[in-house]
């Protein structure tokens, strides 16, 4: 894996990494994974709707030694331009209940089972979204038309229903 060592602080701004190959490519990475699980589709706004901004957030990943071992990029939605009511009406996250977490780690011993941490890649980018909701294009990224905007078929990091969704 090529490390980028240009980059140890995380950028705070899409114009400070669009010139450099590993946050070019991590970006890509995302928006990857946001066409594979069609996030959205390119529309028009329809009148008297708004479209909610987006913005990249960056993360370095590092191994215990201090080395870089991936650069991150996620995009998520700016929620504090979303409105109760009006873009969301219900906030709350699915949670195992602990006893769920207890049967299953007794039924493991019981069984010899091996257990395993598990992350889902992507998560937020697989809930449906039941509510119409238009996010702005990308920055740093053209999806044909500037003019267009997004109108979400599955939710994105950072919106108010996506631990629901």
């Amino acid at each position: 894996m090529g490390v980028c060592l240009a980059a140890y602080d995380e950028p705070a701004t899409v114009e400070e990494v669009l010139s450099k190959a590993c946050w070019k490519n991590a970006m890509e990475v995302e928006m990857q994974s946001i066409r594979e699980n069609k996030t959205w589709v390119v529309t028009d706004l329809p009148p008297k709707q708004k479209a909610i901004g987006l913005k990249w957030v960056f993360k370095v990943k590092k191994d215990p030694n201090r080395k870089i071992v991936k650069h991150k990029a996620r995009l998520v939605a700016k929620v504090y331009a979303q409105r109760h009511g009006v873009d969301y009406d219900e906030v709350f996250a699915l949670v195992a209940r602990i006893e769920t977490v207890q049967v299953m780690l007794a039924l493991a011993a019981q069984s010899g089972w091996e257990v395993h941490h598990m992350d889902v890649k992507s998560v937020f980018l697989n809930g449906d979204l039941t509510e119409t909701v238009y996010v702005q294009q990308p920055p740093g990224f053209s999806l044909g038309n500037a003019s267009k905007v997004l109108k979400l078929n599955k939710t994105l990091y950072g919106l108010k229903e996506a631990p629901r969704a």
